[in-house]
């Protein structure tokens, strides 16, 4: 389970996600802005492993090592290099196999096998660790600390 500013993440055992709840950003995956009080299916996704909600956006980590992000991108939370909301799933680029996934309210966070940490979306409080307050619109790897 997760829980997201207004709307929440479920992982099923068969490795899909549902999703409910606020839905203007496209949050909850299933390719509209409807509100839903009851779970709907995440469109395009498989084999999942660990979900993440921030604010209006979410997060899918699957078997592979691939994110999936979806929702409000005002900020660059899904990682795709743009600030277009997005109502289905697309895969974050440019970030190595990942095991870990968290969502802040308008960024994102990756942890790759190697353990390193990647960092993406509303930088205005230095929350992506790298040194400023400037957004990222893609993942950046974040340096290792001394």
């Amino acid at each position: 389970m997760a829980a997201g500013g207004s709307h929440a993440l479920a992982l099923l055992s068969d490795a899909t996600v549902r999703a409910w709840g606020y839905n203007a950003s496209g949050q909850l995956g299933d390719g509209t802005t409807a509100q839903r009080t009851t779970p709907v299916v995440v469109t395009g996704l498989a084999n999942i492993t660990a979900i993440a909600a921030g604010g209006q956006h979410s997060l899918a980590l699957d078997g592979n090592g691939a994110v999936w992000a979806w929702g409000y991108n005002g900020n660059g939370q899904l990682g795709d290099g743009t600030t277009t909301n997005r109502s289905t799933p697309v895969q974050v680029q440019g970030l190595p196999a990942v095991v870990a996934i968290a969502a802040g309210a308008s960024h994102s966070i990756a942890i790759a096998g190697d353990g390193s940490v990647w960092t993406w979306g509303r930088n205005t409080n230095g929350q992506l660790g790298d040194g400023t307050t400037t957004n990222r619109l893609s993942p950046w790897r974040s340096p290792t600390p001394e």
